[in-house]
């Protein structure tokens, strides 16, 4: 597992546990670390490299955080490749007003400090002309709105 405990902390600790009193520990825990490109430099919206067409890439690698987050830019990267294969210049780009298209474009807009982000309410657009002080209903308004930009595509 995770944490930032030092070996001899995490051997207390876990000896304190009903059981592991007198257990001997093979491996400790540590905190780990992804490895990201800098995606804001190199790819576009659709998680294409931008010097090279025909390469796309996706996942914790491009800088999203999280099982879904990776899942949306397998999502996005494999619709676009699709449309390459069938010789069609159609790229499809989600809207920033849905989290899909938001992190999409968090990893391809210019950052000097450039981060892995996790899918959030932050990342997304503010409401246009509504200041809305309470957080619960602010962000079932964005989700309204989110959902209203949705459209199916023929893909």
């Amino acid at each position: 597992f995770q944490t930032n405990l030092k070996f001899g902390e995490q051997k207390r600790v876990f000896s304190l546990i009903p059981g592991l009193e007198n257990a001997e520990f093979i491996k400790y825990g540590v905190m780990h670390r992804n490895t990201y490109i800098n995606s804001t430099k190199l790819l576009d919206e659709t998680y294409c490299l931008k010097t090279n067409p025909n390469i796309y890439f996706a996942g914790q690698i491009t800088g999203v955080e999280g099982y879904v987050e990776s899942i949306s830019s397998g999502l996005v990267a494999a619709l676009n490749a699709i449309e390459k294969y069938k010789g069609s210049n159609k790229k499809i780009i989600f809207d920033e007003e849905n989290v899909i298209g938001a992190l999409a474009k968090y990893i391809s807009t210019e950052n000097s400090k450039f981060q892995p982000m996790n899918a959030n309410f932050g990342i997304l657009p503010q409401l246009e002309g509504e200041k809305i002080k309470d957080k619960k209903e602010r962000y079932k308004k964005i989700a309204e709105r989110s959902l209203k930009k949705i459209e199916i595509q023929d893909c």
